[in-house]
């Protein structure tokens, strides 16, 4: 087992609670050894790249991931909020959030830049059919029509993971508005189901029930079920779908395993196909227990 998931684990059971501790998890990580090797830097594989960074316990106080950050802000961030050329007219739905929830996660220190990204959430995420695109942005257009009478799933998602994000930080202040568009959203993906379409009742995405570990922009229902448990939403019976999925999926020998997908560039599972998946095990007992 990689020390990083010992550390996960142990932060997760508050038995590790400040970096000093950390530090001799971190430096004997083989995944976080390979996860810091140098790239191509641009937004999205800096944003691909921070994801994964941002599920192992406070490697936001490491130099290099704080210098990957910085950069990933300066590249991404037009005012309105991010996106993956830095030019407003290129705002695209998903990346703007999860951009947004990378910041969150790894405690960049101006809020402002972060707030920008959350209102562009409550301006223009629709939550619900049949809204307006109040966005004038052509890329969002080109791009599967993440605003369509039936908006983007996967943009609906991603926006919940940051609102909810957003408000789990101690500068977090009550907003009415926020709490009222995240709980809408959640309700959008529960009467989903959290992978059905509503029309015929089949996987909304081809990728939404593969087990992929970190998650990329390609959501699946492991992180959406993560995403409702932290709003204690995760034994409402529209999920007993899903999690009678996942729990058929469990191998003889007690562990999952990820399956093999399409991943983007630099994009490193932490798991191997065809071997017991330790990660993503650890991540579905989490959710089912």
């Amino acid at each position: 087992m990689d020390s990083a998931l010992i550390l996960k684990q142990k932060y997760d059971s508050g038995e590790i609670i400040e970096f000093e501790q950390a530090i001799p998890f971190l430096n004997r990580s083989e995944i976080l050894k390979e996860l810091l090797v140098d790239f191509d830097i641009d937004v999205l594989n800096l944003l691909n790249r921070l994801t994964e960074i941002s599920e192992i316990p406070f490697t936001y106080h490491l130099e290099k991931v704080k210098n990957w950050i910085k950069r990933l802000v300066e590249l991404s961030y037009c005012e309105e909020g991010f996106s993956f050329s830095g030019k407003k007219d290129d705002i695209l739905s998903c990346y703007n959030s999860m951009t947004t929830s990378i910041l969150i996660r790894m405690q960049y220190n101006d809020t402002d830049k972060i707030q920008a990204g959350i209102n562009w959430i409550l301006k223009y995420q629709n939550v619900k059919r049949n809204q307006e695109n109040k966005w004038d942005g052509s890329r969002i257009q080109k791009y599967g029509g993440c605003m369509k009478k039936t908006p983007c799933y996967i943009g609906v998602v991603k926006a919940m993971i940051a609102l909810s994000d957003f408000t789990k930080q101690t500068y977090y202040k009550p907003n009415t508005l926020i709490e009222e568009k995240l709980n809408t959203g959640l309700q959008y993906i529960l009467d989903h189901q959290l992978y059905k379409k509503n029309s015929n009742g089949q996987p909304i995405t081809k990728d939404i029930l593969k087990f992929t570990y970190p998650f990329s922009y390609k959501t699946n229902i492991i992180e959406i079920l993560r995403l409702l448990k932290s709003h204690n939403l995760h034994t409402d019976s529209r999920c007993d779908l899903a999690k009678d999925y996942i729990i058929a999926k469990k191998q003889k020998e007690g562990y999952w395993k990820i399956n093999s997908t399409y991943l983007p560039k630099y994009f490193l599972l932490f798991d191997k196909t065809k071997e017991p998946g330790l990660w993503i095990s650890y991540e579905i007992e989490k959710l089912l227990s």
